[in-house]
């Protein structure tokens, strides 16, 4: 977390980095949503090589890549306008589990949003955060840390509506807010925003953002407890560890390209990117098993097959994203990966 206070201005951020696992909480919530539409939880999960029964688990983390699978067969599932706000709105402060905890027990709002920012990878967001407090307004911008492509809106609805609820968990009523913004075209249900928030709304706006009064950040919470916070900051403290010690340093290569919206990275990028001289990452991933050029034509697969089944991208731009400037070449890699062309996969979704 970034802190700047400064004479009369306060700014705090969280992590830009997304971790490479999280709890398993909110998609219990979106099974919970879907079990009311009538549809079994197989369904919502197919894809993701997560089993109905990890849901009951609450220590079970999963990777983003599953969590957006699962995200993904929902907007199929369901195409109903404002989905991402009617679950966003489930999202109460018992989702984040002990980080919830901490924060509901803290004195006010502005020492709850700054524990939270410090743990934000406890947060289960696609989304960095940044406050910035001057005069009497306080502004808190929200930037998607990946491409969400073709589920962009389901996501930043239910983010929105999320963060509102929680934020009203942690005051104890309808949290006021003077303006939300949001980085895209105003929808056709745009009535369910404002049921939501009963604010001014802004659309096709530079960044998501809210506009609150400072005098909110200062508000003492109905339910602080120092003791309980300080054994709940514990806790977080420890998973906080888990979640950053999990993984090898394949599976951080992985999702750093999977999620790199500039193309594939070259080698000596990555290394920059990991903060390691070429020779530590070249050494670490042999000890490994593996390669990154191997890592690379793994992950080119997986996301060429993606884009051809979720985008309306031409192959030709497909390509180019994958780093392949001669189409033909792109060709013969996925009929070796796949044993068809680009466009016979594409035909048979």
């Amino acid at each position: 977390m970034e802190r700047k206070p400064g004479t009369g201005a306060l700014h705090i951020s969280s992590s830009k980095s997304l971790p490479l696992y999280r709890s398993i909480n909110s998609l219990a919530v979106i099974a919970r949503y879907v079990s009311t539409k009538g549809i079994d939880t197989a369904s919502l999960l197919a894809g993701s090589n997560i089993q109905p029964g990890d849901l009951d688990d609450p220590d079970l983390l999963v990777t983003p890549e599953q969590e957006l699978q699962v995200m993904r067969n929902i907007v199929r599932l369901i195409p109903e306008p404002g989905l991402g706000l009617s679950i966003g709105r489930q999202s109460h402060m018992g989702i984040i589990g002990k980080l919830g905890a901490a924060a509901i027990n803290s004195n006010n709002f502005l020492d709850a949003i700054t524990t939270i920012f410090q743990y934000s990878e406890l947060l289960l967001t696609y989304f960095h955060f940044d406050l910035r407090a001057k005069d009497d307004l306080v502004m808190i911008k929200l930037k998607e840390i990946v491409d969400l492509k073709d589920i962009r809106l389901f996501v930043c609805e239910r983010e929105c509506a999320s963060i509102h609820r929680i934020a009203s968990d942690l005051i104890g009523f309808h949290f006021p807010v003077k303006e939300v913004r949001f980085a895209y075209p105003k929808p056709k249900h745009v009535s369910l925003y404002q049921d939501i928030f009963k604010s001014p709304l802004v659309f096709n706006a530079l960044d998501h953002a809210a506009v609150f009064d400072k005098k909110h950040l200062f508000q003492e919470l109905p339910l602080a407890d120092p003791l309980a916070k300080k054994t709940y900051e514990k806790e977080c403290r420890q998973l906080s560890l888990r979640i950053n010690r999990s993984g090898t340093m394949a599976r951080r290569i992985h999702q750093e390209i999977l999620f790199h919206s500039g193309g594939i990275p070259s080698f000596d990028q990555m290394a920059r990117y990991m903060n390691l001289s070429p020779r530590t990452l070249s050494r670490r991933l042999t000890a490994e098993g593996t390669s990154y050029k191997g890592l690379v034509s793994k992950i080119r697969k997986g996301k060429a097959i993606e884009l051809l089944r979720t985008t309306d991208q031409s192959i030709e731009q497909i390509a180019l994203e994958l780093g392949y400037n001669d189409l033909a070449n792109f060709y013969r890699a996925f009929k070796s990966w796949t044993g068809h062309t680009p466009g016979s996969c594409r035909s048979r979704e």
